[in-house]
């Protein structure tokens, strides 16, 4: 099982999503961010905020984000 953390980038990973009733609202779409989740998840979930909103996934329905959609943390030139 994968590992993500606060702040890892995400896509869903299309061999294993499983749809439901979230995803009419843009769950899955896009890259998400691991967030901190308002309680504590069990080992295989953790807490997406999706460019629509935010939804418990599980892990194995999760990649980690191609380093090209990733955001920068470098900063802006001046």
């Amino acid at each position: 099982m994968m590992k993500f953390n606060v702040g890892d980038a995400v896509i869903k990973n299309p061999a294993t999503w499983k749809a439901n009733e979230f995803d009419s609202w843009g769950r899955g779409e896009g890259m998400g961010l691991v967030v901190e989740p308002p309680f504590p998840l069990g080992d295989s979930e953790v807490d997406v905020r999706w460019p629509n909103g935010r939804c418990f996934e599980n892990v194995d329905e999760l990649l980690p984000a191609p380093p090209a959609a990733t955001p920068s943390t470098a900063a802006p030139n001046v």
